[in-house]
């Protein structure tokens, strides 16, 4: 049989066999779009952004390299603004094209409650912006942008009170500008006088080149890179990463997730496309059992089941690009409603995307089209007349090894925070969870045949007819009936571990964060907190112990299984004089009171997992890329609460973009006392201990949020393969359903007996799936919390099983209802 018979074949058959076609086209259609979804968010992390506002008229950008380079991976961005230092500025004016080189430094500052950020006057005309009414600013006055001054009721000759650092002064507004952008609010103090409020006279966040008439933009960016070392260069859309560094960690941020969700998504359109693929093939036993009986040959019957499959899978995986952008899009609006992305972050649409989940979907489509015809194509040409009505042959023992293999696997990487430490053991329990559902899926009709033995004589006992036709069914159909819990297993496993590992995690991280504030009162302030306000807060009354806190996250170079390996970690930065009295990390080894100078204290998790101790030094990157190599004085327990770092305060807010406090704890002798002093510090918000609790809370569910839209997005998938797979099983048992009613079977019994069977494979798969998740939760929750006992919601669980019961019903009891329908004559036919 040539490639052109076979695929002449494959379409007469497809023509007249629709049936179990079509559950193969939805199967490979809805993998296509998802993969391609995920591919768009991943290529839009690659070259996607927001584009520039106020460097708009600059056409070149220059700033720092802002994040790690990681040879054969995605670079790790820094948490803070790089900078440059000032002399770059001449550096980058000398070089040939250039007519103006503008340094620009951005400081958050609050007006009248409202966020923005201050600048030099002279880097206004990056944008450009003009003065609509007014002068430009003078010794303490400032120009607002026309937004901000309508927001604030501002006008020219108006005072207006602007805090920096919770820190408030008064400025005499000298005018208002014609432009506004909507990212962010602007307002310009005279250069002095920003470099003296700012404090930063020695850096520049970037520079703006202004280019001489007839200059190339792209072409001078290359000879600022060669001429000034160790600067990038920016131009196009691409000088938005430099004025908003968060879409830069955004864009990272969207790769990371795209390709690891993507990842998942593969594993389990591998195994939803070959359990689709392996029933439709079993369905078609009558026909495969002809054609070897007229003597076609196994390799005939293999390139006919490839024809189909290519041909079918190539149409559906084409048809199911188109809906994966329209998917892209919905992604991207409920990640930026989770705040996850910026609103203005834009789509790179391209056909890069399509086009790999098309070769994917095609080549696990063939795959397992081969994987399933294996038996029918080897099958002997009388053994397969015999075996064609009623699939009596046993599992075979490579499945059944194959199955326990899997099942071990899973088991073992589930335990493996039991025996080894650090999130690398971690990581392996939860990914155990497809290793369980692999196994299951390979086990399936050994599982449904030990159910069936436990439940048959009580469903006999309860529904004599019913049950009695459901019980010898199951018994008889074991593989079938496999095929369709595997669907539901994997639904319930999935969704089971991934939304269980997360309230784990938050479960933990929200008791060490109530416990661990020790302190009477929390200060904070919208903008950040100058060092100033906290020499405020120790001279005010009643109060004993100052702890301010500034967080930032960092990364540790380390070697992971004789690779080297960058780690972000979340870190603070702490005064360790009384931190007892405000801050309960509790500590496990070393002594904190010893935290000094070029010193670092770890949380055991991130100590077991870089593989140091007490007296071991560490190579870290703190927040603006500056490398330091601290030595451990001391490890402790609330690593989710608090950050897997603890640094030195002055030593970690150096290295900050705004170089502010987040928060300042304070112990007082006299609570009443201290309350009142507090309250009298102005521009600041005092709060008591569980309000840092609270903001801790409010970030971790905004994190948790973006996990359970991606999750939601292939649980969805799932649930698309869980009812195709039923409905088709269902739908081709037309011929059984009509000589049950031919013998005297009556409507309502068939509509019972598979009612009780849809009960059956609905109790098995949440029963099974439930099983599967334990190991890798259990896992999970030593790794994380010591304690073997998960987080686990029961009105979650309960809705976990709800939809799995409800999508069984339906997918079995429609197309049950559809095939009643017809005479049974005809349907026998």
């Amino acid at each position: 049989m040539d490639h052109s018979v076979a695929m002449g074949s494959a379409v007469a058959t497809i023509r007249h066999r629709k049936g179990p076609f079509i559950g193969v086209l939805i199967a490979v259609l809805a993998a296509s779009a998802l993969l391609t979804g995920l591919g768009v968010l991943f290529e839009s992390g690659l070259r996607s952004g927001v584009p520039p506002q106020r460097y708009a008229g600059a056409p070149v950008v220059v700033g720092a390299p802002q994040a790690i380079p990681v040879v054969e991976d995605i670079d790790q961005p820094y948490s803070e603004r790089v900078p440059l230092p000032v002399e770059t500025l001449e550096k980058v004016a000398a070089v040939p094209g250039v007519a103006k080189a503008v340094g620009d430094l951005t400081v958050p500052v609050t007006i009248g409650g409202v966020p923005a950020g201050a600048h030099g006057w002279s880097s206004a005309e990056l944008a450009p912006f003009s003065l609509r009414d007014g002068d430009k600013p003078r010794t303490d006055g400032v120009v607002l942008d026309s937004a901000l001054a309508a927001r604030t009721g501002s006008g020219v000759g108006d005072e207006v009170e602007i805090a920096l650092g919770a820190v408030p002064r008064t400025f005499t507004v000298t005018g208002v500008t014609e432009q506004a952008f909507g990212r962010e609010a602007a307002l310009f103090f005279t250069d002095a006088q920003a470099g003296e409020l700012f404090g930063r006279p020695e850096q520049v966040d970037a520079v703006g080149v202004l280019t001489e008439p007839g200059v190339d933009a792209d072409e001078l960016a290359e000879r600022i890179g060669v001429a000034v070392p160790g600067v990038d260069t920016f131009t196009g859309d691409e000088r938005g990463d430099v004025e908003f560094l968060d879409v830069g960690q955004v864009r990272t941020q969207l790769m990371v997730l795209s390709l690891s969700f993507a990842g998942t998504a593969m594993m389990i359109a591998m195994m939803v496309v070959a359990s689709t693929l392996a029933l439709s093939v079993q369905q078609r036993r009558r026909e495969f059992a002809l054609l070897r009986a007229v003597a076609a040959t196994p390799r005939q019957v293999h390139r006919m089941v490839g024809a189909e499959i290519l041909l079918v899978a190539g149409i559906a995986a084409v048809l199911g690009a188109l809906p994966g952008y329209a998917l892209a899009y919905g992604l991207r609006s409920a990640f930026a409603s989770a705040g996850m992305l910026p609103a203005d972050f834009g789509l790179a649409i391209g056909p890069a995307p399509a086009a790999a989940a098309i070769a994917l979907c095609l080549g696990t489509a063939r795959v397992a089209g081969w994987v399933a015809a294996r038996r029918v194509a080897r099958i002997q040409p009388v053994e397969a007349l015999r075996e064609s009505a009623v699939d009596a042959k046993p599992v075979g023992r490579a499945r059944v090894l194959s199955g326990v293999v899997a099942l071990a696997l899973g088991t073992g990487a589930a335990a493996l925070p039991v025996f080894l430490p650090g999130e690398t053991a971690v990581a392996g329990a939860a990914s155990s969870a497809l290793l369980m559902v692999l196994g299951i899926a390979l086990l399936g009709p050994k599982l449904v045949a030990v159910a069936i033995r436990l439940v048959g004589g009580p469903l006999r006992a309860a529904s004599p007819v019913g049950g009695y036709l459901a019980v010898a069914n199951v018994t008889a159909s074991a593989r079938r009936l496999a095929v369709a819990v595997t669907p539901l297993v994997l639904a319930v496993t999935l969704a089971s571990v991934q939304i269980f590992a997360g309230s784990t995690v938050d479960a933990e991280a929200t008791d060490q964060a109530d416990r661990g504030v020790v302190a009477d009162f929390v200060v904070t302030a919208p903008s950040g907190l100058a060092p100033s306000v906290t020499d405020e807060v120790r001279a005010a009354g009643g109060v004993e112990v100052v702890t301010p806190v500034v967080r930032s996250q960092v990364f540790v170079k380390h070697l992971t299984a004789g690779q080297w390996a960058t780690t972000p970690y979340a870190a603070q930065g702490v005064d360790p004089a009384g931190l007892a009295r405000t801050l309960d990390l509790v500590p496990r080894e070393g002594d904190m009171n010893a935290l000094r100078d070029n010193t670092v204290a770890l949380s055991t998790m991130a100590a077991e997992t870089v593989g140091v101790g007490v007296g071991d030094e560490i190579e870290v990157y703190l927040g603006d890329g500056v490398v330091t190599h601290p030595k451990v004085v001391a490890t402790y327990q609330r690593g989710l609460g608090f950050g897997d770092l603890t640094l030195p305060h002055d030593v970690l807010i150096a290295h900050t973009t705004s170089r502010l406090d987040q928060s300042i704890l304070v112990s007082a002798t006299d609570s009443a006392a201290a309350g009142r002093s507090l309250a009298e510090i102005p521009g600041v918000v005092v709060a008591d201990r569980q309000a840092l609790a609270a903001a801790g809370q409010a970030e971790r569910d905004a994190n948790s949020w973006v996990n359970l839209i991606a999750l939601f997005v292939i649980l969805g998938y799932v649930a698309i393969a869980v009812v195709n797979t039923l409905v088709m099983a269902t739908a081709a048992r037309s011929r059984e359903f009509a000589l049950l009613r031919l013998v005297g079977t009556g409507k309502r019994q068939v509509r019972r007996m598979t009612l009780i069977e849809s009960l059956v494979v609905i109790a098995v798969a949440v029963v099974v799936g439930s099983l599967a998740a334990v190991p890798p939760l259990v896992g999970l929750a030593i790794g994380m919390t010591g304690s073997p006992i998960p987080a686990i919601t029961p009105l979650a669980y309960l809705g976990i099983v709800g939809v799995t019961a409800l999508l069984g019903l339906f997918a079995i009891g429609v197309p049950t209802r559809l095939a009643l329908r017809a005479r049974p004559i005809t349907a026998i036919a």
